[in-house]
């Protein structure tokens, strides 16, 4: 009989491996491709939380700290962070990086998490909700960000919002938009901004026609093939991405998503 999933063993194990971006991110690919798409990510996550977060200083819940790429740009907007990971590695990581702020381990999807209701200005999420393999854990998850949310702060985080079929692999179930918008709306969020995160970047699975697919398997296929290729392309892409991702409210690959509790 095979075994369930794991999902707290399967990333301790994974960053016991490889504590880096590569065991955060894409790991079929190279280090120098998670360098430059988590450049992009901070590029957007930031000017997203500067248009939705208070500048004052605050509190702020991120799930799924991993090696701090988000806690990096709250601490440099001021914030005090709680990080909150799944696996002991990436907390004990995080605790000697950032000892000004606060890590537990936990699986925000199963565990009550010790943080007091309507105290944090915002809770953030990057790639993570697809992790949450469960309906119910899910459902659990969206029920605690909106007990910790004060009444004026905001959820933000980036799925990949399906409009069409389904794509899940062991460790990832990317549900669809309006599934999202159901289960937010039935958790007491209402949502107020929807944009890029990616384009080029991330596998288009929500692409309409043929070409972004295209784009995604001959930039990926290349990039493992040549040395040379991957060392220049995703520099090269850069600029074109934050383009991309500034102008598009859509996009084929995944998306940023802004709630606010509901009145």
């Amino acid at each position: 009989m095979e075994k369930a999933f794991d999902p707290k063993r399967y990333w301790d194990d994974r960053l016991k491996e490889r504590y880096d971006l590569v065991g955060v991110g894409d790991i079929s690919l190279s280090m120098n491709y998670n360098i430059w798409s988590y450049r992009v990510s901070r590029h957007r996550l930031r000017s997203v939380f500067l248009r939705h977060v208070p500048a004052e200083g605050g509190d702020v819940l991120d799930i799924g700290s991993g090696t701090g790429f988000v806690v990096g740009i709250w601490d440099m907007l001021g914030k005090r962070v709680t990080g909150i990971d799944i696996s002991a590695t990436a907390v004990g990581r995080l605790r000697e990086r950032f000892p000004a702020h606060s890590f537990l381990e936990a699986d925000a999807g199963r565990e009550e998490l010790p943080i007091a209701d309507g105290s944090v200005q915002c809770v953030s999420a990057a790639s993570v909700l697809y992790h949450v393999i469960g309906d119910d854990d899910i459902v659990r998850l969206l029920r605690t960000v909106r007990r910790v949310l004060r009444p004026d702060g905001c959820f933000i985080f980036s799925e990949k919002f399906i409009q069409k079929g389904h794509f899940s692999i062991t460790h990832q179930k990317c549900r669809t938009l309006q599934e999202y918008e159901r289960l937010l709306d039935e958790n007491g969020f209402e949502v107020v901004e929807r944009c890029a995160n990616y384009v080029l970047f991330d596998d288009p699975v929500d692409a309409r026609g043929r070409l972004f697919p295209a784009i995604w398997s001959r930039l990926t296929h290349w990039s493992k093939r040549y040395r040379w290729f991957d060392a220049l392309i995703w520099p090269l892409l850069y600029p074109l991405e934050l383009f991309l991702t500034s102008a598009m409210r859509e996009s084929p690959a995944q998306e940023i998503m802004v709630c606010r509790p509901k009145i």
